[in-house]
């Protein structure tokens, strides 16, 4: 029989996520807000508040995840929201 984890694309040891936590991405942030399982099935998540630190630069915003393959590796796309006007 077939868990849950053995039909998702990608596998949470296969993403780096010492990396991902350097910007500002946890793994334990994802799983509290019950994202992970989206992120790691492929899909989009919801829209989640985001602070980052991209190259000395703090950014906040929200946006939509998403991973992607690259290669055998698993790619972190973020898509930022506009603010409604």
């Amino acid at each position: 029989m077939k868990t849950k984890t053995d039909n998702t694309p990608f596998k949470a040891e296969d993403v780096n996520w010492e990396e991902l936590s350097g910007i500002g991405i946890r793994k334990d942030d994802l799983e509290h807000s019950g994202e992970l399982d989206t992120l790691l099935s492929g899909n989009k998540t919801n829209v989640i508040p985001l602070s980052l630190v991209l190259l000395g630069i703090d950014v906040v915003m929200d946006a939509t995840l998403q991973l992607v393959r690259e290669g055998d590796s698993p790619l972190l796309e973020i898509t930022g929201i506009q603010p409604a006007a």
